[in-house]
């Protein structure tokens, strides 16, 4: 289930990309965090909503917006193929990771105190099921094929955890989609914030727009 907000993009984002465009890439991360809802509330036996409150689309540097360079994250990386090609990651800041994987394990708040082998594990497949319903809602709007590989995950400040990330970060022209997430837990109530990038191979958003016939 997911809480829709008014979508905002930063000065970057309506600079690079028309009002249009970003509404059609709004909707899709709507949809998709929709899916995305529904199969974490199934997985963890607990009701969570997830909401789109801002999407961003931005300029290598600048992509991880409201996380200090000396935060700790964790953040979850795979590789997209198929008609469009480059790389998903879902990123949070560890203490939100360490929740997150508490209610992925059925297990009380406050009771992982570290990223051990389950709570990563747990984590991946969190980050697996928001990719994959992420791309399953571009995947049906676009009517293209697009696959993930298997995820791996990375920890640490952000410029060391996105590393991975220097073969495919995008020039100018060929900009990072940036999808502010927040889940909304109940049982205990509680929110965390986190981020879904879409880093594209440089020609994917002009695939994109060409598919929807967005200006």
């Amino acid at each position: 289930m997911t809480i829709r907000r008014d979508a905002q993009s930063t000065d970057g984002g309506t600079t690079l990309m028309s009002s249009a465009r970003l509404d059609a890439l709004r909707e899709v991360a709507n949809i998709g965090a929709g899916h995305a809802a529904t199969a974490l509330s199934t997985l963890t036996g607990t009701r969570i909503m997830i909401s789109v409150p801002m999407v961003n689309v931005v300029p290598p540097g600048d992509f991880v917006p409201e996380i200090a360079p000396d935060v700790e994250i964790v953040a979850v990386q795979m590789t997209m193929s198929g008609d469009i090609s480059g790389q998903t990651v879902f990123l949070l800041a560890t203490p939100a990771g360490l929740r997150l994987a508490e209610r992925m394990l059925r297990r009380k708040r406050g009771t992982s105190q570290s990223l051990g082998q389950l709570e990563q594990s747990a984590l991946k497949e969190a980050g697996n099921i928001l990719a994959g319903a992420y791309l399953t809602a571009l995947s049906e709007f676009l009517r293209m094929a697009l696959m993930l590989s298997p995820p791996s995950l990375a920890t640490g400040d952000p410029a060391n955890a996105l590393r991975t990330l220097g073969d495919h970060a995008p020039r100018a022209d060929s900009p990072i989609l940036c999808v502010e997430t927040e889940f909304f837990l109940e049982e205990p109530v509680e929110s965390l914030h986190g981020f879904f990038l879409l880093v594209p191979d440089q020609s994917a958003f002009d695939a994109i727009f060409r598919a929807v016939r967005v200006d």
